[in-house]
């Protein structure tokens, strides 16, 4: 799990190096997959995790409640080309 915050995603390259490092990391200690969830209004962090390679790959619809009202949680997926030898069990 990873959590980035930055209020001004007009200018992400502090959390683009971050998000990027994090990802080579994964790949080197052979993670297949990396996800993100996202509040689903928040398009700043949506665009930023699809520039990444990051797709949408679901919903949950009213997960929390914050600022007055429900939020959905929206789930963006990035597959990693590893591990090089998958193993069963």
């Amino acid at each position: 799990a990873y959590e980035i915050y930055q209020c001004d995603w007009s200018s992400d390259v502090c959390s683009s190096d971050l998000l990027t490092r994090l990802i080579d990391e994964a790949v080197s200690q052979q993670y297949h997959t990396m996800v993100g969830g996202i509040d689903a209004s928040n398009t700043g962090s949506i665009a930023f995790h699809e520039r990444l390679g990051f797709v949408h790959c679901g919903t949950i619809r009213e997960a929390g409640f914050k600022f007055g009202r429900w939020l959905d949680l929206a789930f963006y997926q990035r597959i990693l080309p590893t591990p090089t030898s998958p193993v069963d069990g």
